[in-house]
């Protein structure tokens, strides 16, 4: 299990540059990160290596922010094997919030795909290949 955390920042990248770097300032590090323009600022979605960090650093800073569990899939590094893993998900009724690949190693990727019903996902995904976040 992962925690994927979102704080929209208001403003400029400027305001997005600070705000993340509040992380690094508390010596929090960043596994993974995805930032997307909105109409006033940008959302950021990120994954990093303290949560109970994070939490801490976000809250002293007073800064908003929303977290969630998301599911972490390696799958072998093949053609179609993303497709395969979120076609057994849909299947068993799970719609997505949004996926994205953590990492890659060897022969295995590692995606993570944030669900609308995190519970089942899980079940689904044990059977038919590994989730872990290491």
């Amino acid at each position: 299990m992962a925690t994927e955390f979102e704080v929209i920042v208001p403003g400029s990248g400027k305001n997005l540059l600070e705000t993340v770097g509040i992380l690094a300032e508390h010596g929090v590090n960043l596994n993974t990160i995805s930032t997307t323009r909105n109409g006033k600022g940008y959302t950021v979605r990120f994954i990093t290596g303290n949560e109970e960090e994070t939490r801490r650093t976000f809250i002293k800073a007073d800064l908003p922010f929303a977290e969630k569990k998301v599911l972490v899939v390696d799958v072998f590094n093949r053609p179609g094997q993303w497709v395969r893993a979120a076609s057994h998900l849909v299947d068993a009724g799970v719609e997505f919030d949004g996926s994205y690949l953590l990492s890659q190693s060897g022969d295995k990727l590692r995606f993570v795909f944030a669900v609308n019903n995190y519970e089942m996902a899980k079940k689904v995904c044990g059977q038919f290949t590994e989730c872990s976040m290491d």
